[in-house]
């Protein structure tokens, strides 16, 4: 988690939430530090490898959701 410190708001406080979040202009370094929050939390929820779209994401919850519930 760490990498996020030192990185996009901290490296540009005077940009606002919204221009943080540009995706045209995002700060490489908070681009960076988003993939590697990513990749650990696609390990954390048992991903076989990076999970790129929201519908992969779904479908890994809804599995485990199933296992969870024995359906």
């Amino acid at each position: 988690m760490s990498t996020f410190r030192g990185s996009g708001p901290a490296l540009h406080p005077e940009r606002s939430l919204a221009e943080h979040y540009n995706p045209l202009a995002m700060a490489p370094e908070l681009v960076k530090a988003h993939d590697a929050l990513d990749r650990e939390v696609d390990k954390a929820m048992g991903a076989a490898r990076k999970l790129t779209s929201e519908r992969q994401c779904q479908k890994l919850l809804f599995a485990d959701y199933a296992k969870l519930t024995n359906n």
